[in-house]
């Protein structure tokens, strides 16, 4: 019932010209009260014949009874050419292409034949032929016009829905980035505390104070990521993953290009050196780990190395790790590398310098 309400306010732009176009007919009845009657069933004929076919679309067998409807009529006298103008407006909501003009074209020719030969070749001989063809091709593009818009509010609903899935998408990336390494920080600086509360208060109150600087900063991150405001520095993290890597006893080495990374670039790669270092604390059971910044051949590469027993499973399930790192950089036209060894694992990735 929905879907036939839908079909009706779509096309009731052509229904509502129905009873206009059948009343000049049935004021122009002929002959005595048996002949009048006939005529007023051939106009409910013609009437119910043309909403059963925008209703239902059953070209095949509704349009050649409308048809012949419609001859019919035309041969009952003047006052009674108007039905080819109902033939011209109820094709193009049933109908589309070659057979959409040819239908229109018929109707034009009807009503140039009919009305010549019951109402003779007046001065409003033209104006009458060509308002069956006008009406044809108005009726043609307004329904044409309210499927645009259709096509249009299905798009625009869409457009509406991937950018909420992506946003969503993208709101699950930050958060597993940023609380992924900074969660692995803590974790690893309350492991020292532990270890050295004992033996060593003051180093462990060093570690339980920066426990609650990362827990501030994780606090300021998440807020900035709800704001939409957050960006890295690619400076900082690489300062902070020697930091948070040197807590966990691993020995890092940062090698940094000379050249400027340009901010978008740098953003980029600031994620993969957090994504990295969390790696490699959470899944590495390294030694040693060294990052590796470098331009090469138009772009810049960042390289994270170590030497332990290799990186995370990644199925790509998720839409953090190392596959949200994946799409940070398809982003920025960037592309990631990974390469698990029997003797460690490398984490390369690539963005344009430009």
């Amino acid at each position: 019932m929905s879907g036939l309400w839908c079909h009706l306010q779509r096309h009731g732009a052509v229904l509502v010209w129905l009873p206009v176009l059948l009343l000049f007919p049935l004021l122009n009845l002929s002959g005595d009260a048996l002949a009048a009657a006939g005529q007023v069933v051939l106009v409910l004929a013609v009437a119910a014949t043309a909403v059963a076919l925008v209703l239902t679309g059953r070209v095949l067998v509704l349009l050649p009874v409308l048809v012949a409807l419609i001859v019919l009529s035309a041969m009952q006298g003047e006052g009674w050419q108007m039905v080819w103008v109902l033939l011209a407006i109820v094709a193009p909501a049933v109908l589309r292409g070659w057979r959409l003009l040819a239908v229109i074209v018929a109707a034009t020719a009807g009503a140039a034949v009919s009305i010549a030969v019951i109402e003779g070749i007046g001065d409003a001989y033209l104006i009458s032929v060509g308002g069956v063809l006008l009406s044809g091709a108005t009726t043609t593009s307004f329904l044409r016009l309210i499927d645009t818009v259709e096509q249009l509010r299905r798009t625009r609903e869409e457009l509406a829905r991937v950018a909420v899935a992506e946003e969503r998408a993208r709101m699950s990336r930050d958060l597993h980035d940023l609380l992924g390494h900074t969660l692995s920080v803590m974790v690893v600086k309350a492991e020292a505390v532990r270890r050295l509360a004992a033996r060593d208060p003051e180093a462990a109150a060093a570690h339980a104070a920066d426990i609650e600087e990362v827990g501030r900063a994780a606090l300021a991150d998440v807020r900035a990521a709800v704001d939409q405001m957050k960006t890295l520095s690619l400076a900082e993290e690489l300062d902070g993953a020697r930091r948070a890597l040197d807590a966990a006893g691993i020995r890092t080495s940062i090698t940094a290009a000379q050249a400027e990374v340009p901010d978008i670039a740098g953003q980029a790669l600031a994620w993969v050196v957090r994504e990295g270092a969390t790696n490699v604390i959470r899944h590495s059971g390294a030694a040693s780990c060294r990052f590796e910044l470098s331009e090469d051949g138009g772009e810049f590469r960042l390289a994270v190395v170590d030497d332990g027993v290799g990186g995370p499973v990644d199925t790509g399930e998720r839409s953090g790790g190392l596959e949200g790192l994946r799409q940070r950089l398809r982003a920025v036209d960037g592309r990631l590398d990974v390469r698990p060894g029997v003797d460690g694992f490398r984490l390369e990735a690539r963005v344009p310098a430009s």
